[in-house]
């Protein structure tokens, strides 16, 4: 079972003078520390990068629908998660771990991998490893490698996939 996070606004917090007109905050709720995470990679064979990791809130249910987590426009992803949902320190170590976790399975190129992240102790429960995930414009790889410290434009992210593949046949 994953944490609930819910985007709350002025009226959800009634009476709370820290918010103003506009105030909208994201909240983790429930018993569960655990979250619902999506990472793109991207690098060599033994030298892949993990990218900032992405959040989908739902917008209503219990768990996303097929729209929500597909079609691009229906649901909301947060690029990194926010600090107050999960720390950096937490971020980075699970990027750390699926590195190792790429490095393992050999992947190279650019890769997805989607798991259940522990907000406090980075532990990750692997859900799916897609080694050829789909760049539709729905796909959250573009928007991590944007939101890197040195941020990767589109364009670069394909020049980087297509020649970490030529050198990969030469």
């Amino acid at each position: 079972e994953t944490a609930d996070i819910q985007i709350c606004k002025k009226e959800d917090t009634e009476g709370d003078e820290s918010c103003d007109e506009s105030c909208e905050e994201l909240q983790l709720s429930g018993d569960s520390r655990w979250i619902e995470v999506t990472v793109g990679l991207i690098g060599k064979q033994g030298q892949m990068r993990a990218l900032q990791p992405s959040i989908t809130i739902r917008e209503y249910g219990s768990i996303l629908t097929l729209e929500e987590k597909f079609q691009g426009g229906t649901g909301i992803n947060l690029t990194p998660p926010p600090a107050d949902v999960i720390s950096p320190a937490a971020i980075k170590t699970a990027q750390m771990r699926l590195e190792i976790t790429a490095g393992a399975l050999g992947l190279s190129g650019f890769a997805r991998i989607d798991a259940f992240l522990h907000v406090d102790t980075a532990e990750l429960i692997i859900i799916e490893v897609n080694s050829i995930p789909g760049l539709t414009p729905s796909t959250v790889l573009f928007q991590q490698a944007m939101a890197e410290s040195n941020p990767i434009l589109p364009e670069q992210f394909f020049k980087s996939i297509v020649d970490t593949a030529a050198e990969g046949v030469m």
